[in-house]
């Protein structure tokens, strides 16, 4: 079964387990799997929770009206960094370091 609007899940990244509101039907993409845009209940946030996070439904049509008033999907380039807060296998990778503190 797989989970729809309204659902409540439990997530899990392997060593953190959450539970989520799903807002939104699956979106499918090449660059990475299937995922759902939704409300964390424990952080109060709104995120991405992809379909392989999903251990099980708690409970069917725990709030399908819940809101999801957000600009995560207008697709400019600072909606996956805006939003990446949602446990995930992939791991994040700081790409800034500062490699000026070796030069004297």
């Amino acid at each position: 079964m797989y989970p729809t609007k309204g659902d409540l899940v439990l997530i899990s990244d392997g060593v953190n387990n959450s539970t989520c509101i799903i807002l939104t039907d699956t979106y499918a993409t090449e660059a990475f799997d299937d995922f759902y845009y939704g409300y964390c209940i424990e952080t109060g946030q709104y995120g991405i929770i992809y379909e392989r996070e999903i251990i099980t439904i708690l409970h069917a049509e725990f709030a399908p009206d819940f809101p999801a008033n957000s600009s995560l999907f207008d697709l400019d380039s600072t909606w996956f960094e805006e939003y990446f807060y949602f446990p995930t296998f992939y791991p994040y990778e700081d790409d800034s370091t500062d490699d000026d503190d070796d030069v004297k």
